[in-house]
């Protein structure tokens, strides 16, 4: 693989990010841990920084090479100046420091919410026996809404409400979402918590902030955040109507998790946020 196809791939995301209204200003960030045919694209870079501690330890990730956006950069830019707006950096021996491979011009550095992408990439690395690679936080304005309109948000009630509100939400996150009540973005809290959830969870909705996505590339991790804030548009657009009058049914989610041989987490299942 070409460096350049590499770049692409990562631009293309952070372009989908911004048309779909999801990274406004500066907000969200991606990274992309790189696979051994991506990692041969980047053979022979030299670092162009001193090591840089990191606020949190990643023994797991030691010698590993990611693509991140950068800090205080405009996602819908990357495609117009990738070598300013993203990065390639490689972390080392010990998992306490990085260095600066590529990229990152002038004078720039990885997103302020490093600390959550690496604890969830050394999760998702062992939870998945190193098949994902992807993290993707974003600001995904109807499942932000939803934070906004239930007090009684829960990783059980949220889940019951997307699987309900879109069938393929059972498919595409069987595990369900976690919902993680608010906490300082950029905090090594939040990045601790985040990792957690993501033992068990391919998304992680930060209450009045956004979402975090996990996959095997970056076209999975963004599948599954853009299958749940679709589910959560419709449920807000059944709200404005008068409300939800028929939603599926306990049996209805079971049939399609047969059907595509779902092994979902059922005992997820409960009623709506508020009781409605």
């Amino acid at each position: 693989m070409k460096r350049e196809i590499l770049i692409r791939h990562v631009a293309k995301t952070t372009r989908d990010m911004w048309d779909r209204g999801w990274a406004e200003a500066n907000g969200g960030n991606v990274s992309l841990r790189l696979n051994e045919e991506q990692n041969a694209a980047v053979v022979g870079l030299q670092g162009q920084s001193e090591w840089i501690p990191l606020s949190v330890a990643a023994p797991t990730l030691q010698g590993e090479r990611f693509i991140f956006t950068g800090t205080g950069r405009y996602l819908r830019n990357v495609e117009l100046a990738p070598e300013r707006n993203i990065g390639i950096i490689e972390l080392n021996l010990c998992g306490t420091a990085f260095r600066i491979l590529w990229g990152f011009e002038s004078n720039g550095r990885p997103t302020s919410e490093l600390a959550a992408h690496l604890l969830s990439h050394a999760t998702i690395k062992e939870s998945t026996n190193n098949y994902a690679h992807a993290v993707i936080h974003t600001h995904t304005p109807s499942l932000i809404a939803l934070t906004y309109a239930f007090a009684d948000l829960s990783t059980s009630n949220l889940t019951s409400l997307l699987w309900r509100m879109h069938a393929e939400c059972v498919v595409v996150f069987p595990r369900g979402i976690e919902f993680l009540p608010w906490m300082m973005a950029g905090s090594n809290t939040l990045a601790h918590a985040t990792a957690d959830a993501l033992r068990t969870r391919t998304l992680v909705v930060w209450e009045h902030h956004g979402i975090v996505g996990t996959g095997r590339n970056l076209d999975e991790a963004f599948g599954r955040i853009y299958v749940a804030e679709k589910a959560a548009e419709i449920y807000l657009a059944c709200a404005a109507a008068g409300g939800v009058k028929k939603a599926l049914t306990d049996d209805q989610l079971q049939a399609i998790a047969d059907n595509f041989k779902c092994n979902w987490e059922k005992s997820l299942l409960a009623g709506w946020p508020g009781g409605a």
